[in-house]
Formats: C-alpha cells, sequence, structure tokens
C-alpha cells in the first residue's frame, strides 16, 4: 500500500486550476510501505506538484501569515526539544499528564462516542500537526489523510513516520491549506477539525467551513473539538500572547459559538454543540461525598449530581458554558445536508451582522 496510491490519487483535486480527478502520479522512489518520492502531474492544466517523504505538496497561492505560521512551528519545535520533548513523548500523546492534553484526550474520545462512523471511513485530518489524532483512527481501521501547512517532525507531517514505524498504522499526507482542500467534492465521510477553525480569520473561517462541506458525501460530517470561545465573559477569547503563540507567528483568532455554528450552517451543515467532557459538570456522574466535605459542599454536589441527569438542565448548562463561562473552547458536529432555506438563508445574514457588530466591539 502506498501513501499516494490508487485509492486516493482519483480524489485529489488540482491545487492550481481545481480539476478532479486530473493528477497522476510518477514514482521516483517507493519502499515497501510507500511512494517516497515522485511527482503529481495534472492532465488539465500541466501543474505539478512534489511527493517527498510520503508527502503530497499541494499548497498553492497561500496567504503569507500561512508561511510564517509554518515557520513558526519550525521554532517552536526547536523549543520543545530544548525543554525534553522527544519522540518517545510524541507517541504518547494524547495521554500525558497534563492539563492541555488531558483537554484533548477527554474531548477526543467523548467525540467518537458521539458519533457514528462507518467501517474504513475516509477521513481528513484537518491541522494534524504531531498526527497524533491521524494515527489514532488508522488505528480504528479508518483511511485517513492528513493535511497540514507545515513538515516539520513534532510540528508537522514528517511526524507521521514516527507513527507508522511505532504502531504499524498507515495514513495518507497533504501539505495544503483548510481554505482550498486539494480533494474532490464529495470524497469524504468526515472531517476531523481540533483545535485549527480558530486559525482562520474573520474572512477565511466561512471559506473553511465551505471547503470542508464541499469535500464530504451527503451525510458526511465535520467533527469540530476544542474550537477557541469568546464568551459574554471573556470577550478577547484568544489568549495567544498569554500562552506564547504569538511569539511563534501562530495565527490564532476567537469567535462568539454562534459565529461557527452560523457559518458552517451557511456551508449547508446541521449543527449539533458537543458537550465539552472535560469540565466536571458534564464528565462523571458518579456520585459520592468526600470524607469531611462541608454540609454545604455536599449540598452542591447532589444537586449538581441531580442536575447531571435532567436532560433540560444539562442543556441549559450548555448553553450557558458556550455563551457566558470565561476560558471556554467550543465542540460540535455538523452534517451535510441539504442548503439552507430562504428561512435560514435570513437567519444567516442576522448571525453575521450580528457577529460583526459584536467584532467591532
Amino acid at each position: 500500500m502506498a501513501v499516494v496510491r490508487a485509492t486516493l490519487v482519483p480524489r485529489l483535486r488540482c491545487p492550481s486550476c481545481h480539476g478532479s480527478s486530473t493528477l497522476t502520479v510518477d514514482v521516483a522512489r517507493e519502499d515497501e510501505r510507500e511512494i517516497r518520492e515522485g511527482a503529481l502531474r495534472c492532465s488539465a492544466c500541466g501543474a505539478t506538484a512534489a511527493v517527498e517523504r510520503g508527502v503530497a505538496h499541494l499548497l498553492r497561492d497561500a496567504p503569507e501569515h500561512v508561511a510564517r505560521e509554518a515557520a513558526g512551528l519550525e521554532r517552536f519545535a526547536e523549543l520543545m526539544r530544548a525543554d525534553g520533548w522527544d519522540r518517545e513523548r510524541i507517541l504518547r500523546l494524547p495521554d500525558l499528564e497534563d492539563g492541555y492534553w488531558y483537554t484533548q484526550a477527554t474531548s477526543f474520545r467523548h467525540l467518537l462516542s458521539q458519533v457514528e462512523l462507518p467501517d474504513g471511513a475516509r477521513i481528513l485530518d484537518v491541522g494534524s500537526n504531531t498526527c497524533w489524532a491521524s494515527a489514532a483512527l488508522a488505528e480504528r481501521g479508518h483511511e485517513v489523510i492528513a493535511l497540514d501547512i507545515a513538515l516539520t517532525e513534532m510540528q508537522g507531517l514528517h511526524t507521521a513516520d514516527w507513527w507508522f514505524e511505532d504502531r504499524g498504522v498507515l495514513f495518507d499526507r497533504i501539505l495544503g491549506s483548510m481554505t482550498d482542500i486539494p480533494l474532490a467534492d464529495g470524497s469524504l465521510d468526515a472531517v476531523l477539525c481540533c483545535e485549527v477553525l480558530h486559525h482562520n480569520d474573520a474572512d477565511e473561517l466561512p471559506r473553511a467551513l465551505s471547503e470542508i462541506a464541499r469535500v464530504l458525501k451527503p451525510g458526511g460530517q465535520l467533527l469540530a473539538i476544542n474550537e477557541t470561545l469568546r464568551t459574554v465573559r471573556d470577550r478577547v477569547g484568544n489568549h495567544a500572547a498569554e500562552t506564547g503563540a504569538d511569539a511563534f507567528d501562530g495565527y490564532e483568532h476567537a469567535y462568539y459559538a454562534w459565529e461557527y455554528l452560523g457559518h458552517a450552517q451557511d456551508a449547508g451543515l446541521a449543527v449539533r454543540v458537543l458537550e465539552p467532557a472535560y469540565r466536571p459538570f458534564f464528565g462523571e456522574r458518579g456520585f459520592t461525598i468526600p470524607p469531611g466535605s462541608s454540609s454545604k459542599g455536599a449540598l452542591k454536589m447532589a444537586l449538581r449530581y441531580v442536575a447531571q441527569r435532567r436532560r433540560e438542565l444539562r442543556s441549559v448548562a450548555l448553553a450557558w458554558t458556550s455563551t457566558v463561562t470565561p476560558r471556554s473552547s467550543l465542540g460540535f458536529v455538523g452534517t451535510k445536508g441539504e442548503p439552507p432555506s430562504a428561512v435560514g438563508r435570513a437567519a444567516a445574514t442576522a448571525r453575521r451582522t450580528l457577529a460583526a457588530g459584536a467584532r467591532r466591539r
């Protein structure tokens, strides 16, 4: 089985002329696992693209900020190595004793428990970064494509080799952008976006969601988790300066929940918000009162337990968390369906007006 293989090439879209099923591959070197070096050629426009280390280089005409962010990821990988990160630690992802990675692992497992994917589903992992999610999905028997703007080991697509050698899995890799996905219309069962949609500015976000809807089959699903949120009590939402992402040219933004969901609906996706399983209220529902708890503390735990078991109260808590609570993130599933109705289009216009006013404030 080769990474640039017969099952992938017909689903590629030329990044230059956007022709579908027009690319062919010339193999220069391959091993027992994959095509390592070669070239893709478009029969319609004559454009060529390299295949290097098994990665199809299909990033074209990207904005300047994409190049800066990719370079920043290379610098960040160097910092990680200086801080003690190595191959073995990467291969333990997402199961690290760390608050950030606890959130990633918990959200990912909760997501998979909430959706039904067909056996051998074709899944695009957008912004795959360390490729941990691509590897996890491939281990479950799915046909995975990792898409990213960076190549560097530890923060880009070349990290995939580590997973191949350690786990015995295989998945395709494409250097490309989520605002111009080099895949044919209706070619995927699902698209995973783990903390990546907020790397689009206000003009790019709707474009990225439209691209995701385009490559999904009817009934296909966008699986989005841990997107940065602005809320009533946190109107900044983007804390890149505090986390140090600014120093590495991380192109990060924050949006209100209704902006993500509204743009997804505009793209033709029916959306369902996921509970943030990493937050205590939405996590384990067992009822125990630790020894030494005060009467007030025991009462609060009892009330929370009662609330957890009532669907209406869970919905209220979810709405509050997504719109009011500071330092929140958003997860949702968007299912590709029919284009929006006239009423839906009018509602979308109202949402855009509301969002523009919120940004000005």
